[in-house]
């Protein structure tokens, strides 16, 4: 007994968005009744050609002329409503993507995607609309409406003329055949232009950000020759794919104009022998078009697909990346009491464990050697990564809380805190929006910051500029520390707050933190000596 084949990961991200069954078979209806109408039209316009043209003539009767015009009719209303359809569809698609993919990116946190280059992120969220959009707003929809007009066209040709029909079944799967060929090699053809694509648009992103450090180093004519290496291999691969596009449309359009002939030929040849009556050849003849036309088609919409499994192997690997378990639990209220035991954030080269205890209310120190997961143990307590080993809060395992109530009960402070190209009001209201003035001020003076911001143009709506230019570096971090305070979080997770200042401004923060958190849980990364009455907690080698 064979076991089931796994599921494709690029088809499951691909098909992944919601309430993409009933458009479908709605256009697939569609499809069908515009390829009744067709067939209406053709077999009665057939019949009028022939009334007029084979002796005795006689004139069209109005039913007839009626029933086409019907018939071209219900062709037309229904391509249009295929089209506005497939549009819906495509924009619902890609709008449910992008948001499953910011929301992805904010579940993992920075900690997650440090091996992944915020270049290929950006190039990632970019590239989803344009590479998706026609995957759904034409192929999905087009196997569909292909299948169900060659089905619908050889069945009526049957009808007419089953040895056009017949021919019809010995050239439509060769047809089939070449499109299958010509798109292996379009699939890595397509793969490769999007590897030059991303790498250029990560050379280009990195050029860009750290241009004053290169030109400080002289080192901005090597990049650039290295960015123009890499335009000209994308240049090269995307001419590969055009080519090779190029060169399926050729194959499908001979394929099919040579299918074509041979069924006119076979006719014509039926038809001078007196073998068959005009009217039904001619209809099938008229068919032979409608049997091809979506092949040939779906054969440039293939294409379309082809693009987008790039990006959706992307998004599956996204999807795979190993997240924070998510519970139902909350953790009883007020300043939470932590527990661990052997724990540390599951992470690539993390081994250091913590086991220890943070009584509700407590200032901890963490300290450890560099590099042995004290950063990344924070972001799990946050339920930013997984972790293993045991950590409680407040009796409850950490994997059982529900992580959105969760995150409003934990202000993070990073190493390096990320201030928005804004104004001191804005940064503030990132952790409390429906804050007032006076809640701003409130949280400034705590941390000694007030009369920074009140000598600064403008005061609360002094622009900071891009990262927070115009504050020094214990600045920053105190300003950090105020949105973290104003978020009224009952757990504060510090990560080398200090670690880019001087002793006597180090000390100035420890003392700050003290006297604006007592009531609160304080876990405090550093490598420095802990604050006075500070408890430190040391992680443990393996």
């Amino acid at each position: 007994m064979t076991r089931p084949r796994p599921p494709d990961p690029v088809r499951r991200a691909l098909n992944a968005p919601p309430g993409l069954g009933r458009p479908l078979m709605l256009g697939a209806a569609l499809s069908l009744l515009g390829a009744l109408g067709t067939a209406l039209a053709f077999v009665l316009a057939a019949r009028i050609v022939a009334g007029m043209l084979a002796p005795p003539t006689r004139l069209p009767e109005p039913g007839e002329v009626l029933g086409a015009a019907l018939g071209l009719g219900v062709r037309a209303l229904t391509g249009a409503a295929r089209e506005a359809l497939s549009a819906r569809l495509a924009a619902h698609a890609t709008t449910w993507q992008r948001g499953r993919l910011t929301a992805r990116l904010l579940a993992l946190g920075p900690v997650a995607l440090a091996g992944r280059r915020a270049a290929d992120l950006v190039t990632l969220s970019s590239e989803l609309g344009p590479r998706l959009t026609p995957y759904y707003a034409r192929f999905l929809p087009g196997r569909a409406h292909a299948a169900i007009c060659a089905l619908v066209a050889l069945g009526v040709t049957a009808w007419l003329d089953p040895a056009t029909a017949a021919l019809l079944l010995v050239t439509g799967p060769l047809t089939v055949v070449f499109l299958y060929l010509v798109g292996l090699a379009t699939h890595a053809a397509t793969r490769a232009q999007w590897t030059r694509h991303t790498r250029l648009a990560g050379r280009l992103l990195t050029l860009t950000r750290h241009l004053p450090t290169l030109h400080a180093f002289g080192a901005v004519p090597t990049y650039r020759d290295v960015l123009v290496r890499s335009a000209g291999a994308h240049r090269e691969a995307t001419l590969r794919v055009l080519r090779v596009a190029f060169l399926s449309g050729f194959v499908m359009e001979f394929a099919a104009t040579l299918a074509t002939a041979l069924v006119a030929v076979w006719i014509g040849v039926r038809l001078f022998g007196g073998e068959a009556t005009l009217a039904p050849t001619l209809a099938a003849l008229m068919l032979v078009p409608e049997f091809f036309g979506p092949l040939r088609q779906l054969g440039a919409d293939r294409h379309a697909a082809l693009d987008a499994e790039p990006l959706a192997r992307d998004l599956a690997a996204l999807a795979a990346v190993p997240g924070a378990p998510d519970g139902t639990r909350d953790a009883p209220p007020g300043a939470p009491d932590l527990t661990f035991h052997g724990a540390r954030a599951d992470l690539t080269g993390v081994t250091a464990t913590l086991t220890g205890t943070v009584a509700s209310g407590e200032h901890v120190a963490l300290r450890g050697p560099s590099g042995v997961g004290k950063s990344a143990l924070l972001h799990a307590l946050g339920k930013y990564v997984a972790h293993t080993g045991q950590v409680t809060v407040g009796g409850v395992p950490l994997d059982d809380l529900n992580a959105d109530r969760w995150a409003r009960r934990v202000a993070l402070v990073p190493q390096a805190p990320r201030l928005l190209a804004a104004s001191v009001r804005d940064n503030l209201r990132l952790a409390a929006p429906d804050a007032d003035d006076r809640a701003l001020w409130t949280a400034l003076r705590e941390v000694g910051l007030d009369g920074v911001i009140a000598a600064l143009p403008g005061t609360l709506r002094a622009p900071l500029g891009e990262g927070g230019t115009r504050l020094s570096g214990g600045e920053t971090a105190r300003l950090a520390l105020a949105r973290a305070l104003l978020s009224g979080a009952d757990l504060l997770l510090l990560d080398e707050v200090t670690a880019h200042l001087d002793g006597d401004t180090a000390r100035d923060l420890h003392a700050l933190i003290g006297r604006a958190a007592p009531e609160r849980t304080v876990l405090l990364v550093t490598h420095r000596d802990p604050p006075p009455g500070w408890r430190t907690l040391t992680l443990e080698g393996p």
